[in-house]
């Protein structure tokens, strides 16, 4: 019976293994084929735009949302095609299993699920607004570092090489402080989560051993009920890692839209 179950077991863990490689391959092409035409996309719209339209931006900022901003994009469209699309199913079988073991013992599952859910919101209430900050930062350092680059001559010229480094010194310094800030609140998250998950556990053994002396659960389904909960909290987990990408890329995406959906002043004739 070991042996028949273990190959089975194996033989699943196989084909899942096989899988996790097929949709990791078919996720990067479909993210990197979306980010070329997005990215196309932008640029042909920004080669139709007038001097009005470009002052309008600033050329850094096109710069920026031609790049990196078309970057944050694919990363979370990868993710979500990966990880978003498995997580709840995990979780729903998860659950079911759950109640079918223990019914009596799901919410402890449940109160674990909604401290995960506060602290996520918690920390995304503070760092979504920062995210926009951050792209504008990116922006102005993109800008300083172009200026510096294009007037070489001229900087030189006048011997400016001083102002120039400290421009660039504290355009590098702000966006260094705002992404430690942001950093320092999303790492709170996972050490966060560790506490939750091992109170759940301590919570499921604790509880389950009661119900254990009273007659009205068995040991095998305490266990069995335990990796059932750790299977819920590792879908939200992975869902988790989605949402610390999803802020910035949606504000990447509304920059990139800004310029999508621009009317242009000239307009080729038809």
């Amino acid at each position: 019976y070991i042996t028949s179950e273990g190959l089975h077991m194996l033989g699943i863990a196989a084909i899942g293994a096989v899988a996790a490689i097929i949709t990791g391959f078919l996720a990067s092409r479909i993210a990197t084929g979306f980010s070329r035409k997005l990215r196309l996309a932008t640029f042909e719209k920004i080669e139709s735009f007038s001097l009005a339209e470009i002052n309008k931006f600033s050329t850094a900022s096109l710069i920026t949302r031609s790049t990196n901003d078309v970057q944050q994009i694919q990363q979370v469209t990868m993710m979500v095609l990966r990880v978003a699309i498995q997580a709840p199913l995990m979780a729903i079988g998860a659950i079911f299993s759950a109640l079918h073991t223990a019914p009596s013992m799901t919410w402890v599952m449940g109160l674990s699920v909604i401290a995960l859910l506060a602290l996520v919101v918690t920390i995304f209430c503070l760092v979504v607004p920062k995210f926009k900050i951050q792209q504008r930062m990116v922006d102005r350092l993109n800008l300083v570092a172009r200026e510096n680059l294009t007037g070489l001559r001229v900087i030189r010229a006048f011997n400016n090489e001083d102002i120039e480094q400290k421009k660039f010194a504290k355009a590098n310094r702000d966006i260094t402080k705002l992404s430690l800030w942001i950093n320092r609140v999303v790492n709170i998250m996972q050490p966060g989560m560790t506490l939750i998950i091992n109170f759940t556990m301590l919570g499921i053994v604790w509880f389950g051993a009661h119900y254990v002396v009273d007659g009205n659960l068995e040991i095998g389904n305490m266990m069995a009920f335990m990796q059932y909960a750790m299977q819920v909290i590792m879908s939200f987990l992975l869902l988790v890692m989605i949402m610390v990408l999803l802020p910035r890329a949606q504000v990447s995406a509304g920059r990139i839209g800004e310029i999508l959906n621009t009317d242009n002043s000239i307009k080729e004739p038809t």
